[in-house]
């Protein structure tokens, strides 16, 4: 079947996917579009847009032909890094009940300081505190967050493991050898995911501002006529706000509004001139 108008299709369900197809729905001359997920459900990081790590890993072959030079240059200078949520459920809290957020402090460690000690006995270290969740009927539940390379070992470990090391972390903050293990435990695993791979971009050494812009240019690489054919959106193209979901957002925002802008200057020197 035929459809008239423009056709546009979205790779990738995350928050910049999502927002670039509810505006272009929105427009007067709404395209035939389909939007597609390699996941079960849609949202990514909100669950949002994380796409960045499988383009870095598979860059080199998922286009067809490849990309610009320029372009994939700045997908290998870009960072792209990990960060997990751990959380502990709890039969009853522990905490007080005014308690927002347990701060965990490590004496006599830096994390500049090279140690001979392997991730296996320090990666929880790298944990900033747990979030104390608003409770839920029955449920006390704790927010951990985690970064880093440690953060990827953690994702290695069996759901046991992960808890066995963080009750003993709680133990030790709170001073109570008799504290109870939390009754259930849930993460992420944005690094192992195969199409994540972590979770957000950074501007890493030896990369800059300009290869977030290179990035957001569309293919080709003038971008003008009814040549225009790949956009790129995604916290990753967004020089302001990489790292965020509202970057992601805004950033899919941006690409349709560059399609309607394209579509509206063609039906502009389409009509007649008198």
């Amino acid at each position: 079947m035929a459809f008239p108008g423009p056709r546009v299709l979205v790779v990738g369900s995350g928050i910049a996917g999502l927002g670039a197809a509810q505006k272009l729905c929105s427009h007067r001359a709404a395209p035939h579009l389909r939007v597609l997920e390699a996941t079960a459900s849609a949202g990514g990081r909100i669950r949002s847009e994380r796409c960045f790590g499988f383009l870095k890993e598979h860059q080199d072959t998922f286009f067809e032909p490849p990309l610009p030079a320029k372009k994939a240059e700045a997908i290998k200078k870009l960072g792209f890094g990990t960060n997990n949520k751990i959380f502990l459920e709890f039969e009853e809290p522990f905490w007080e009940p005014d308690c927002q957020f347990i701060q965990v402090v490590w004496e006599d460690t830096s994390p500049l300081q090279d140690t001979a000690l392997s991730l296996q006995d320090t990666w929880f270290k790298k944990l900033i505190g747990f979030l104390v969740q608003p409770p839920f009927e029955s449920s006390h539940v704790l927010c951990g967050f985690i970064a880093g390379l440690e953060s990827e070992f953690m994702e290695t470990l069996s759901d046991e493991e992960v808890l066995l090391s963080l009750t003993q972390v709680l133990r030790r903050v709170t001073g109570n050898p008799q504290l109870p293990a939390a009754k259930s435990v849930r993460r992420s695993q944005w690094h192992s995911a195969p199409y994540t791979r972590g979770s957000y971009s950074y501007v890493a050494v030896g990369s800059t501002g300009d290869d977030l812009d290179l990035m957001a240019q569309p293919l080709p690489e003038d971008g003008t006529g009814t040549q225009l054919q790949v956009l790129f959106a995604g916290e990753a193209t967004h020089r302001t706000f990489y790292s965020t979901t509202h970057g992601a957002l805004l950033s899919g925002w941006r690409e349709a509004d560059r399609l309607i802008h394209l579509w509206d200057s063609q039906v502009e020197q389409s009509r007649p001139r008198l």
